[in-house]
C-alpha cells in the first residue's frame, strides 16, 4: 500500500510539473514530454507490471487534454515502455548520457507513433510540428537527468529503494 501512494505521489508531482512546463513552453509552440519522463524513470524503479500501468495511465492523463485523439498517448506510452523495457537491462540508465540520448530518442519515436496512431484511427497523421518534435524532444532529454535526481531523491520513499531489486509491482 505505501509503494502504491508512493507511486501516486510521484503522479500528482508530474501533472504539476506537466501543467508548470505547458503554461511555460506552449507560447513557444514546444511539446515537452514531462509525463513521459516520469514514466521513463517510474519504468526503472517499478516492475514491467507497474511501468506499463504507470505510463498507461500518464498517457490518459494526457489524453483528457488531448483535443485529436482520446487513448492515443495511453496507447503509445505503453508502446515506448516495452521497447524501454526490451533495452533496460543493457543499458545503465542511472547516469546523465544514457538518460538524455535515451529520453530523447524515445520521445522522437513517441511523436511518430501519435502521428502514426492519427493515420489508424482517424485517417490523418497528427504532426505537433517540427519545432517542437526536435526542440521538444532535445529540451525533454536534457531536463530528464534533472527530473531524475528530484525523483530519485525526494519523491521516491525507502519503501521503494530497499525493493528495487525485486521491482515488484506497488
Amino acid at each position: 500500500m505505501l509503494k502504491f501512494l508512493n507511486a501516486f505521489l510521484i503522479f500528482i508531482a508530474a501533472t504539476i510539473l506537466n501543467w508548470t512546463a505547458i503554461e511555460l513552453f506552449a507560447p513557444l509552440d514546444l511539446n515537452i514530454g514531462i509525463m513521459l519522463i516520469f514514466s521513463i524513470i517510474m519504468a526503472g524503479i517499478l516492475s514491467e507490471g507497474g511501468g506499463y500501468t504507470f505510463a498507461f495511465m500518464s498517457g490518459l492523463f494526457l489524453d483528457f487534454f488531448s483535443d485529436t485523439l482520446f487513448g492515443g498517448y495511453a496507447l503509445v506510452f505503453t508502446l515506448i515502455m516495452f521497447i524501454f523495457y526490451r533495452i533496460d537491462d543493457k543499458i545503465d540508465f542511472k547516469d546523465m548520457g544514457p538518460q538524455i540520448v535515451i529520453t530523447t530518442a524515445l520521445n522522437l519515436l513517441c511523436v511518430i507513433l501519435y502521428g502514426l496512431s492519427g493515420i489508424v484511427f482517424t485517417g490523418g497523421f497528427l504532426w505537433q510540428g517540427l519545432k517542437s518534435f526536435i526542440a521538444g524532444s532535445v529540451l525533454t532529454g536534457l531536463f530528464m537527468p534533472f527530473i531524475y535526481l528530484f525523483v530519485t531523491k525526494y519523491l521516491v520513499f525507502k519503501v521503494f529503494k530497499d525493493n528495487n531489486e525485486n521491482k515488484t509491482l506497488f
